[in-house]
């Protein structure tokens, strides 16, 4: 009775070892895109296959001592574009361009037009320089498995217009800005640090394989004043004199259509006001420290730097920040329309 049990052996599964990849990871300096965020904040954004749940974010300003800064949570939504990208009106629809985009990793959909007003399918494109555009459109056609055409477009946002180029070349990352961007937790004095980031799987040891590392300064382009806009003249038949004009925007507080004037967002309001030798050419004239805006140019000062006074002049005007200093310029070449 004390023998032991004659019973078939049962077969022991074992344990599956999930080994990961690298991960992909997106290092964003983008302006302040999402309500809550601290303006001189970057963004980073991650995939990885298979996905471990989120990708843990280390820095440090060595090669040892990495401290977590951040978890990328949500597997990014990202590819490259088809074709070269041109190109397009501002503040406006641009309906005659076409994005067209293959995705790594994700998928796209078509919006209403009051869900694209509200701020949905934000996405942005790297241009040649590093620099991103941020975008806004309506319709996604799947077009062949991961191909999707983008259009009904809203260019330039949130002060980007300045990287727009015609064209960015076909081959550009792109990604969703959506909740997968992940804020970094940085402060004003983290700026323009070079730094040293260790990314990879939240559950392993950051000296596993899986880990990768990046050197990355953040700009805190959220700090960085948006261009000017309306760039006018207006010459005085009588005196020659030349008043210029241009309306200043916000990098917060500027949806609402109540007030009379946008919050000015900036601790003082400065400008820098060129006077150029025609579009795109040298400058002839520095004016610096304006405090409002609108300029004199006497014709005085119009015969001191072309000979005479001219009939149509070229001016760049940029904002200043006392916190990041020149903000993104705009050019207008100015008409006496009496002649």
């Amino acid at each position: 009775m004390y023998e032991a049990l004659r019973v078939p052996e049962r077969a022991v599964e074992p344990d599956p070892v999930i080994v990961y990849g690298a991960a992909t990871a997106f290092f964003l300096d983008l302006p302040a895109f999402r309500a809550g965020e601290a303006e001189e904040t970057g963004f980073v954004a991650a995939d990885a296959n298979p996905w471990p749940g989120a990708i843990a974010f280390y820095r440090s300003p060595t090669n040892d001592g990495f401290e977590l800064n951040t978890l990328a949570e949500l597997q990014a939504t990202h590819g490259v574009t088809v074709f070269d990208f041109y190109s397009g009106p501002l503040y406006r629809y641009d309906r005659s361009n076409t994005l067209r985009v293959t995705l790594t990793q994700g998928e796209l959909a078509s919006i209403t037009e009051d869900a694209l007003l509200a701020g949905g399918n934000l996405a942005a494109i790297e241009n040649g320089d590093g620099d991103w555009e941020l975008i806004q459109f309506q319709n996604a056609e799947l077009v062949t498995p991961s191909t999707y055409d983008l259009g009904l477009l809203l260019r330039g946002q949130f002060g980007t217009e300045d990287a727009i180029r015609n064209p960015v070349a076909a081959g550009a990352r792109f990604i969703m800005l959506d909740e997968a961007a992940a804020a970094v937790d940085m402060t004003g004095g983290d700026i323009g640090l070079l730094l040293n980031w260790r990314y990879g799987p939240i559950d392993e040891a950051i000296d596993d394989l899986a880990f990768k590392t990046e050197a990355h300064a953040f700009t805190g382009r959220g700090l960085r004043p948006y261009s000017p806009v309306h760039l006018q003249g207006k010459r005085d038949p009588g005196s020659d004199d030349w008043t210029f004009i241009w309306i200043r925007r916000t990098r917060i507080g500027g949806d609402s259509w109540e007030p009379d004037e946008v919050p000015l967002a900036e601790t003082s309001e400065i400008y820098t006001l060129e006077i150029l030798d025609g579009p795109g050419g040298a400058v002839l004239r520095t004016v610096t420290g304006l405090g409002a805006e609108a300029y004199l140019y006497s014709a005085a000062a119009q015969t001191a730097d072309f000979g005479s006074p001219q009939s149509n002049v070229a001016i760049r005007v940029t904002q200043l920040s006392p916190s990041y200093g020149a903000g993104a310029p705009a050019e207008a070449l100015t008409y006496d329309h009496q002649h």
